[in-house]
């Protein structure tokens, strides 16, 4: 704070010139004038300023905009680089309730949007919108005018100060569509136009009244119209003699204006004496209304609104003429300027510009303060722009403004606490804010200082007192930010531990209802298979038949229920004992639901065991009637169920070795004992399988009735294999692919495995391709003898023919079973192809022509598996009744008619016409047209969907999605294509 100049002028307490204007004041029948405690009377270097008129300044070639001009969220900028705007555009836009907009000031072309300096107490950036102007237009985008603003509802008043960016013009630049709202909350009584301006140099409100009163007046009568007062007080020093006949020469002319309605009779001018800060807004109100505003209140908590008459003005500009706030008068003043006057400058002039005007006196500018002496700051540079809240710019010389004293101790004189207008206690606000002790400070009161500067004014031993406070203050506002951070993760940490513990209580809840109801159905099958098993055994010994297989299943699952029962059961009762938290009834019930378990378990296992006896009691007298296939069967599933099982076991302890000893924890020794021991059991349970596949082998051969199972079932085995061994071959190469990119693991052993996978694959191939020859071979007798027999037409003749005929019934049954499953899969390709072209065409990403030749392939093979279906459907129901009816003759196959065409594996028995096929190639062909026209819909959207997104882009996405553009572009140029293609085809057709 620049004071060192005025410290040595202190002029003579004012109490007696207060006395005295107050009780002159009473003598004229004008209002009373208070007083408020303290205050200074600095030196006022009005006079360098108000002599001269108030002029426009010139318009600038270039204005800076920053978004953050007023107290509150900053704006959002609407414009982008290169785009022309107009004076009083809007280019950016208010965020949330406490902030205001911001307009162009000038017509021209926005050059940038970046961080640039702000004359702030900082020093530091901000964002700004920078406008180059054009030529010397001024091309104005005003606001729709108002002169019957009388005619206005109040809340579209106030949605024009908000519209217009009105703030306050003589603090922090408060938004003053929100201070309008005001009496929703509070009954205000009294409207004062704060005109003291007690700030030494600064002249500006001076200049406004005397130039236009008028705008004032007219402000004020808006401005009581939102808020309501009984009472409107215009304030100002006795120091502005011209301003005061201005105003009151403007009030009588309005008076006797009757054209309009009459003005409120309770406006009134109220000259009070000069003091330093009698322009504070809490001074003021003492010294006109003898109200004290409460501690961090507001004026509207006392019933009264304050305003700036360069706010009053901006107001009337505003609602009558459209005008958004692009502009404001400042003082430009100082030792250092040899013209200083009073100039109204367009927002965003660079400073340097503006202080030409007041031609700099050549020995320079020693310092340049922003605001008066007492509660400006120094700034750095010139090169920074005017903004809303900018009053006065102060050029001084080394003389006027000379460096700061040095700080000497406090000598505790209590000169500080007299100055004070607050009526706080400075030197101890000094001693807590110097010893870091806030809390302190807080309880005395540091929030109402003002920071006027009196106590550093009159402070003998030149301690910068403010400069402490304001250390203080944000140290404080730090503090309790942090808190507010701490308070709301406590908040956030306490809502997600109870939504957890909430959510934990409900999902136990539902196991306990799903352990109750899987207790109660295992209690249900295993009584049910009790008693089934009963019913069985009694069955099984009158008729000398074995139980049924399902039998034993049944059993076996109501034993594997009942132990998981017990299991589910030991468990809650384990952890209701350990947890402690549970009372003895609880414990009890647990325990009784225990018990219940083991019963039923030790229930299931003897009903499973008295099944299992009756069934091999059973299997020797049924032995010599089956056809002995289904014991090897069994045996064989068996065998490779437990080899299985064991190669698991053999991968398991090999993977836990290899970690054992990657990670050196763990008893090594006792892992390689298991890993052997598995390999061991693996060995054991390959032997055993391939002792039963050879003795198991011919069987097949010796019986006549099922000598068909045997082969369809090796072929299918082989199948299985030849997949097995082909999955292997591609996981060797891949894993082999990975260790050749990264240069890790061993490549010599990955090799060798890739060349053991594929000599695997290859005697899968030959066996598989040696049992189809096989399996064909053998076709040629069976049916020869299947036709001799359906020739026969004795009685036995006719059972043979009947019984050769069932095992061939198969292979329809078999064939559409194969060609439902190709026609499914088919379906799901098309579904997954479908799905991959939208996504594609939506996000502008991927091939486009690929995913819609795919798409078409696939619509192509779902037809093609569809009349493979429908023929191998007909044949079947044609060839039912002659399977039924074993003395009809089975017919041969029909052979293809010229025209026909057989399609895939299915030639020999499935045919199509021409006719048919022409059918289905139109049919895809519309498929493809409609599902290609779809595709450039939305390869045309997501293009569209790109350029907007470019167009809004800022310069670090742009190049990004400029990549999108063109690839969008691209896909949408392939999908035209393919349009184009298509509909030559359905032309042609």
């Amino acid at each position: 704070m620049v004071l060192s100049l005025l410290k040595s002028m202190v002029t003579s307490s004012g109490s007696a010139a207060t006395a005295e204007a107050g009780h002159t004041q009473k003598g004229q029948g004008v209002p009373r004038v208070f007083d408020f405690h303290g205050g200074i009377h600095p030196p006022e270097h009005k006079a360098l300023s108000n002599r001269a008129p108030l002029v426009a300044a010139p318009l600038p070639r270039e204005v800076v905009l920053p978004l953050s001009q007023h107290i509150g969220a900053p704006a959002q900028p609407l414009v982008e680089i290169g785009q022309r705007v107009k004076t009083g555009e809007l280019i950016a836009r208010a965020q949330g309730m406490i902030s205001a907009p911001v307009h162009a000031s000038i017509t021209g072309v926005v050059t940038a949007i970046e961080p640039r300096q702000v004359p702030h107490v900082s020093g530091l950036e901000d964002l700004c919108i920078v406008i180059k102007r054009e030529g010397e237009i001024d091309e104005w985008a005003r606001l729709e005018a108002w002169r019957d603003w009388r005619q206005q509802e109040a809340q579209d008043l106030i949605q024009r100060l908000q519209d217009a960016g009105v703030v306050g013009q003589g603090g922090a630049g408060f938004p003053s569509a929100v201070k309008a709202r005001v009496r929703e909350r509070h009954a205000i009584d009294t409207l004062i136009l704060n005109a003291a301006e007690c700030e030494p140099y600064i002249t500006a409100d001076d200049l406004t009244m005397r130039t236009h009163p008028e705008a004032l007046i007219e402000g004020l009568e808006i401005l009581a119209s939102l808020i309501g007062p009984e009472c409107i007080l215009i304030g100002i020093e006795d120091n502005k003699p011209e301003a005061v006949i201005a105003l009151e020469q403007a009030i009588r002319a309005r008076r006797a204006d009757k054209r309009l309605p009459p003005l409120d009779s309770r406006l009134e001018v109220v000259v009070v004496p000069t003091k330093y800060p009698s322009g504070g807004e809490k001074q003021l109100i003492k010294l006109l209304t003898d109200r004290e505003v409460p501690s961090r209140g507001l004026p509207a908590d006392v019933g009264v609104v304050v305003h700036n008459p360069g706010t009053v003005r901006a107001v009337q500009r505003a609602v009558c003429f459209g005008e958004p706030m692009i502009s404001r008068v400042v003082t430009l003043t100082g030792e250092a300027l040899q013209h200083p006057h009073n100039v109204e400058a367009r927002l965003g002039t660079s400073i340097a510009d503006l202080l030409r005007l007041a031609a700099p006196a050549p020995t320079g500018i020693a310092r340049l303060v922003m605001g008066g002496p007492m509660m400006g700051f120094t700034l750095e540079s010139d090169a920074l722009p005017i903004i809303k809240t900018t009053n006065c710019l102060l050029a001084s010389s080394p003389e006027s403004l000379p460096a700061p004293a040095v700080e000497q101790p406090c000598i505790r004189c209590g000169m500080c606490e007299q100055a004070c207008p607050a009526e706080l206690l400075p030197q101890q606000l000094y001693w807590f804010s110097k010893a870091r002790e806030f809390d302190k400070a807080e309880l005395y009161n540091l929030a109402d200082c003002i920071e006027c500067g009196a106590c550093s004014y009159v402070c003998p031993s030149q301690i910068p007192l403010v400069q402490y406070y304001r250390f203080a203050k944000g140290e404080i506002r730090s503090a309790q930010h942090e808190a507010r951070k701490s308070e709301r993760a406590r908040h956030r940490f306490e809502f997600k531990q109870a939504r957890m513990a909430r959510e934990e209580a409900e999902k136990e809840a539902k196991r306990q209802q799903r352990a109750q109801a899987a207790q109660k159905s295992a209690a249900a099958r295993a009584d049910a298979s009790t008693a089934a098993d009963t019913a069985s055994a009694s069955t099984a010994t009158a008729a000398a038949q074995p139980a049924p297989a399902t039998d034993i299943k049944a059993f076996k699952t109501a034993r594997a229920a009942a132990n998981i029962a017990l299991k589910k059961a030991e468990k809650a009762l384990k952890a209701a004992q350990d947890g402690g938290e549970s009372s003895e009834s609880d414990i009890a019930k647990l325990e009784a639901n225990v018990t219940a378990a083991k019963t039923k378990l030790a229930s299931a296992e003897s009903a499973l065991k008295a099944a299992s006896e009756a069934s091999e009691s059973a299997a020797p007298a049924t032995a010599g009637a089956s056809t002995g296939a289904a014991a090897p069967a069994a045996d064989l599933k068996a065998l490779k169920t437990a080899r299985a099982a064991a190669n698991i076991a053999v991968k398991k302890a090999e993977k836990a070795l290899k970690t054992a000893r990657d990670s050196g924890e763990g008893d090594i020794p006792a892992l390689e004992t298991s890993v052997a021991e598995a390999k061991t059991k693996l060995a054991k349970a390959e032997a055993d399988l391939k002792a039963a596949s050879e003795s198991a082998a011919p069987a097949p051969a010796s019986t006549s009735s099922t000598g068909a199972a045997a082969p369809a079932a090796d072929l299918k085995a082989l199948k299985t294999a030849r997949a097995a061994a082909n999955i292997a071959v591609k996981k060797a190469e891949k894993a082999l692919k990975i260790a050749q990119d990264s240069g890790e693991g061993d490549i010599t052993a990955l090799e060798a495995s890739v060349t053991e996978a594929k000599s695997r694959l290859d005697k899968a191939e030959g066996d598989l391709k040696a049992a189809t020859d096989a399996a064909g071979a053998d076709k040629g007798p069976v049916a020869s003898a299947a036709t001799g027999s359906a020739q026969t037409t004795d009685t036995g003749a006719a059972g043979s023919s009947a019984n050769a005929a069932a095992p061939a019934a198969t292979a329809p049954s078999a064939d559409i079973k194969a060609l439902k499953t190709a026609r499914a899969a088919a379906n799901i390709a098309v579904k997954k192809a479908e799905k991959a072209l939208a996504r594609a065409s939506e996000s502008g990403e991927g091939d486009i022509e690929d995913l819609q030749t795919l798409l078409a392939t696939a619509q192509e093979n779902l037809r093609a598996a569809e009349v493979r279906l429908n023929s191998a459907q007909a044949g079947s129901t044609d060839a039912t009744p002659a399977a039924k009816n074993a003395g009809e003759l089975i017919p041969e196959a029909p052979k293809p008619a010229a025209g026909s065409v057989g399609r895939g594996s299915m030639a020999s028995n499935v045919t199509l016409s021409q006719a048919e096929i022409e059918a289905s190639r139109a049919e895809n062909l519309a498929k493809r047209h409609k599902q290609v026209s779809i595709a450039v819909k939305a390869a045309e959207a997501a293009h569209r969907k790109a350029q907007a997104a470019l167009s809004e882009a800022d310069d670090e996405n742009r190049q990004r999605l400029a990549t999108k553009v063109d690839r969008t572009r691209r896909n949408l140029e392939h999908a035209r294509e393919s349009l184009a293609e298509v509909q030559a085809l359905v032309d042609a057709q």
